[in-house]
């Protein structure tokens, strides 16, 4: 395998060619970014990290966008796959009504949506609502908006937010 050596990334830029098509599986080459989390039908882009490979960013992510004015010649055009790897983690904070059996009807919901729970936790406030972060599997923007209308249904449910960064 060739190494690609920083003038070579910039004259691929630079050449205005089709963009590089991501999977979602590509392992260490290609990182999807932590800070803004982008699912397969966000729109993204791609930054060149010298060590780390392809970083793939939503468009909209605050991080990427400073990079792009310090550095523009490390960005290339990304676009996602129509056929992309499954079970991707996304984070959501739920508030909902602090009801016996919430956990278990929201857990339920989820499951319907086809997807599972990676981690949840709940500070103990002990308040007449609470504050659920939750990680879960989905496998694209769309089936996130299913999970999330699925949860939606749950009637103590009152807020849902997704988390797009790691702080």
């Amino acid at each position: 395998m060739l190494a690609t050596t920083a003038a070579q990334v910039d004259e691929f830029t630079s050449n205005g060619s089709a963009p590089i098509v991501i999977h979602g599986n590509e392992g260490q080459a290609v990182q999807l970014a932590p800070c803004c989390g982008p699912l397969p039908g966000d729109a993204i882009i791609g930054g060149i990290r010298l060590g780390h490979g392809l970083v793939v960013h939503m468009s909209e992510c605050a991080v990427a966008q400073r990079q792009q004015v310090k550095e523009p010649e490390r960005w290339i055009p990304v676009v996602w796959d129509s056929n992309t790897a499954r079970h991707l983690s996304t984070r959501l904070d739920v508030t909902v009504l602090n009801e016996r059996g919430v956990l278990g009807r929201l857990a339920a919901a989820i499951n319907d949506a086809d997807s599972n729970i990676l981690h949840l936790s709940m500070p103990d406030e002990g308040s007449a609502t609470g504050l659920l972060h939750l990680t879960v599997q989905v496998d694209s923007r769309t089936h996130l908006a299913r999970v999330i209308r699925a949860l939606r249904h749950v009637p103590q449910v009152q807020k849902i937010v997704r988390i797009k960064g790691t702080n």
